[in-house]
């Protein structure tokens, strides 16, 4: 009990909200489209590869993600323990506009926000992603739930390190500047 009053007092204090800060596309050389995806309590980025193609990219507890598993019996151990993250992504063959990244996703989608980001950067994430997904091939697994491939990711997942504050850390290495504290997936853009 004690430990939820913390969690509790420290969402409270941090506004539980993530503001991302729309960079100026006038200072973007070689722009790229990016896509923040607002699920509700949980978030995805979708990134324009040089290959002119969309990749999403999700990062959750793989119980309940990856393998489905979601319900009330799973909701303590997802918040309050430290258990395998999940790492999926999808290739979309679809274009880059928000309704078309909506329409692609085979979960509820609350809104889609398109930035601009260096293309160099862009890059490098996508590299750095697919590297880490690379790396724990042996444990894939598709969800047709969620229409993703999935694999176990390093990092565990916890309430205090969830997708909401993955995605945000993705933004940030794009230069997209992210404050505050999504932890429950609610997003302020500037």
């Amino acid at each position: 009990m004690r430990y939820l009053s913390i969690l509790l007092a420290l969402a409270l204090a941090t506004g539980c909200a993530g503001t991302v800060s729309r960079p100026d596309p006038a200072t973007i050389e070689d722009p790229r489209p990016v896509f923040l995806v607002d699920h509700g309590r949980h978030s995805s980025l979708v990134l324009a590869s040089d290959r002119k193609t969309l990749i999403r990219y999700v990062y959750g507890d793989w119980a309940w993600y990856a393998m489905s598993g979601g319900g009330p019996l799973r909701v303590f151990p997802t918040l309050f323990a430290r258990t395998q993250g999940a790492l999926g992504r999808r290739e979309l063959e679809i274009s880059p506009e928000t309704d078309a990244i909506q329409g692609a996703m085979r979960v509820p989608v609350n809104e889609v926000h398109r930035f601009d980001a260096p293309a160099p950067r862009v890059d490098r994430l996508i590299e750095e992603i697919d590297r880490r997904f690379d790396q724990a091939r042996d444990s894939l697994h598709y969800s047709e739930d969620f229409d993703l491939e999935f694999v176990h990711d390093p990092k565990p997942y916890t309430l205090t390190d969830n997708s909401n504050h993955v995605v945000a850390r993705w933004l940030e290495e794009l230069g997209i500047e992210v404050s505050g504290n999504p932890v429950f997936g609610r997003w302020r853009i500037d």
